[in-house]
């Protein structure tokens, strides 16, 4: 039950521009990370040995919650890095540390109000007792950190589809170094590795 310090302080910041504000902010950041994880999900799963999985993930991943997106696409990332051997760990890695921004983000969006004798301040506390501090520059701090974390993410992402595209070169390399391979052929491995170098 709310005492009179709760009820006073979950008034003042419910009033707060700055705190309002930056709740705001984490919401949509999350929607939109969301959407970004499913959207990826399917587009790398082009790049999959498991056709299957393509057309089955295609039809459901939107249903899916944040954390099961987000592991659909750390399997995807590990079945890609299998397949043309590159290292995706430093993806996985990243895509990890989205859990426990999203345990945050519960807690905050979804937490309640109360004054914290021992902190000294208002702290956001969920069903399960986690609690987080709630001044504005708080949630700020953490949407400092989403938006460091979706840097992270996209140059990660990025770095493996740079190892996908060099085993694409490689390949090609070794067909056009064998000494068999018809002109058409050659010209179309050409074609593909002007291709990949190209921005």
């Amino acid at each position: 039950m709310q005492n009179d310090p709760d009820l006073v302080i979950a008034q003042i910041l419910h009033a707060d521009d700055d705190f309002l504000a930056e709740v705001g902010r984490l919401t949509l950041l999350f929607s939109r990370i969301e959407d970004c994880l499913a959207h990826d999900a399917l587009e790398l799963l082009v790049f999959s040995s498991d056709k299957a999985q393509e057309s089955s993930a295609s039809t459901s991943v939107e249903q899916l919650r944040i954390m099961e997106k987000r592991d659909l696409l750390k399997r995807v990332a590990a079945e890609i890095g299998r397949f043309y051997g590159v290292d995706h760990s430093r993806l996985t890695k990243v895509l990890d540390e989205l859990g426990n921004i999203n345990r945050l983000r519960r807690t905050i969006v979804h937490g309640w109000i109360r004054w914290s004798v021992s902190d000294e301040g208002p702290v956001l506390v969920d069903s399960h007792g986690q609690s987080v501090p709630a001044w504005p520059a708080d949630v700020l701090d953490l949407n400092l950190k989403l938006l460091d974390w979706i840097r992270k993410y996209y140059a990660e992402q990025l770095a493996l589809m740079e190892g996908v595209l060099s085993a694409y070169d490689a390949k090609a390399e070794k067909l056009l170094q064998h000494s068999k391979a018809p002109p058409h052929i050659q010209a179309l491995l050409r074609n593909l590795k002007r291709g990949i170098s190209e921005p």
